[in-house]
């Protein structure tokens, strides 16, 4: 591992892209490639959670040797999307369901 880092030159170096603001996409998540933990701690969720949103098909990854995978943050905002949808039914059928019972919340 290089311990490193070389910066760019000045005769290199693109002026109209800066490398704090380029990093990031329109949609606040980094433009590379996210582990399951960065993509759950977008969406609000479990990192478990984030893996079987895969395996459903609801994300899509890429496999770095035997245990390493990556997910493609085009598809998070789609997962965080889905997921705060299915969380409001959720809480609409409580509530529907309280009120069937006579509960006041």
């Amino acid at each position: 591992m290089r311990k490193t880092t070389y910066t760019e030159s000045a005769h290199t170096a693109d002026p109209t892209q800066s490398t704090a603001d380029a990093s990031l996409a329109t949609s606040g998540l980094p433009n590379r490639l996210m582990t399951a933990f960065e993509v759950a701690e977008f969406v609000g969720c479990h990192e478990e959670t984030v893996r079987r949103a895969y395996l459903r098909g609801l994300l899509v990854s890429q496999r770095f040797g035997v245990r390493t995978q990556r997910y493609m943050n085009a598809r998070a905002n789609s997962l965080a999307e889905s997921m705060r949808r299915a969380r409001e039914r959720r809480e609409g059928r409580l509530a529907n369901a309280y009120a069937e019972q006579g509960y006041a919340g």
